[in-house]
């Protein structure tokens, strides 16, 4: 990768400055106008348990949103060509509210109202705060972050968790904030990116995803009737646990199978794709959030991308040959991770299928580690609460696998309207049941007789 370039007072600049997006920004403004308001809003919520300093909230997210410029990022349209517009920290002014909840019901409803409410991506700013006192139950307290998709990604939730609590106890102990100094910001990225999407290695990256999804094969169908177009209908969640052979199957990725849980893991999802919703061939997308160079390793803003996993079972094929079918499938995917999904879309100038998916495919991967984070802060106990935000589906349907310890969670949330939710159980439980032959019996064929006459 090329060093960053130098970009002198990218984000302390007096008044507000012009800026070009990024390409996530870029795509994920566009794709903010397309689909139901709240869609692309991301969440951190926790339980604080002693006394809340509310002013102190509101000082850490002014201060989280001084430092970060991602957070203070508005947009322009003007002539239909969207541009950033960085505002000055001086000139932002971030939401605090607070509420009192009567019991888990109006907890969950003032909660997801919160969650939901749109963001004026024109205006911003991108973060707000909302601190809920639960009645009856005395120093507890559910604390909410809501922040656009635009400002952050999966890897910024980690910088934002720990830099908010010490921006937080600082504020309530009238301390000066004990955080490493930021030597780029995210401006500095979009400045990489452009220079990098005019190289010969980006030519080569769009050059490899043509040829890779050229033709393109249909987007996964989960419908056996055929008809009108489905009426938007609220995100629904399917829940499940491996059982300890599958569990197992992940643990020995590394030592057993060559390769990482992410891969395992996928490989028992993709088989249950293919065994339930009869197609030959599909794909996946997955988002990665990697930092192109060190110095942007603690930027928080949207630097993630998606990455398409063409699959294509063979038949014949076991269990054990499947899953290193889907190890070398990942292994060139992520080489060819940089170029921007929009850009392959424009290359390849696919049809767009029905509902929120995007082109090219509907269905979505990823997985993630259990946060298991404590802070002790002036004069509470803080810790992550397990309320799930479940905001209109951007995919239709999406698998979240939560590795924990000896225990692997798997989420699947869907669009009703597109997935029944009988297919997305039947797909949890062939998911468990393939990686549970992947450790007993990893000779097995892939589609297992049970399932080859169904």
């Amino acid at each position: 990768m090329p060093p960053l370039p130098p970009q002198p007072g990218s984000s302390t600049e007096p008044t507000a400055h012009r800026v070009p997006l990024s390409a996530g920004q870029e795509r994920l403004w566009i794709l903010d106008q397309m689909v139901p308001e709240g869609t692309y809003n991301v969440t951190e919520c926790f339980r604080l348990t002693g006394a809340l300093d509310v002013p102190a909230l509101r000082g850490a997210a002014q201060a989280l949103v001084a430092r970060h410029d991602a957070l203070r990022t508005c947009v322009d349209d003007e002539a239909g060509v969207p541009q950033g517009r960085v505002m000055p920290p001086d000139a932002v002014s971030i939401e605090a509210t607070s509420h009192v909840a009567r019991g888990e019901q109006e907890l969950e409803n003032l909660l997801t109202a919160a969650a939901l409410r749109p963001f004026d991506l024109w205006d911003g700013p991108l973060l707000r705060v909302t601190s809920i006192r639960l009645s009856g139950k005395r120093s507890q307290y559910v604390v909410l972050l809501v922040m656009h998709h635009m400002a952050v990604d999966g890897w910024s939730g980690a910088i934002l968790r720990r830099e908010f609590w010490e921006l937080y106890d600082a504020f309530a102990c009238g301390r000066t904030p004990r955080l490493p100094e930021l030597t780029a910001a995210y401006g500095d990225y979009v400045a990489w990116q452009q220079a990098w999407l005019d190289s010969e290695e980006a030519e080569e990256q769009l050059s490899y995803w043509c040829e890779r999804l050229t033709p393109a094969p249909e987007t996964v169908s989960f419908r056996a009737e055929a008809g009108a177009a489905p009426e938007p209908r609220p995100t629904e969640v399917v829940e499940f646990t491996l059982p300890p052979a599958a569990v197992q199957a992940v643990r020995d990725a590394g030592p057993v199978y060559g390769t990482t849980a992410f891969v395992v893991v996928l490989a028992g999802f993709a088989a249950a794709l293919y065994q339930v919703a009869r197609t030959d061939e599909f794909v996946v997308g997955t988002p990665v959030t990697d930092r192109p160079t060190a110095a942007l390793e603690g930027v928080i803003g949207s630097f993630d991308n998606t990455v398409l996993l063409r699959i294509a079972p063979e038949p014949s094929a076991t269990v054990r040959e499947f899953v290193e079918h889907v190890r070398t499938v990942a292994l060139h995917a992520f080489v060819n991770k940089e170029i921007p999904f929009q850009r392959v879309v424009r290359a390849l100038g696919p049809a767009r299928g029905g509902g929120a998916a995007p082109p090219l495919c509907n269905v979505a991967f990823s997985v993630e580690e259990a946060i298991d984070e404590r802070w002790d802060v002036h004069g509470a106990e803080v810790a992550p609460h397990p309320w799930v935000f479940l905001p209109p589906a951007r995919f239709d349907l999406t698998l979240m696998a939560e590795l924990a310890g000896d225990t692997v969670t798997g989420r699947m949330y869907l669009d009703p309207a597109r997935v029944p939710r009988r297919v997305a159980e039947r797909l949890a439980h062939t998911t468990a049941d393939v990686l549970t032959r992947l450790s007993t019996r990893p000779d097995s064929p892939l589609r297992a007789k049970e399932n080859a006459d169904d």
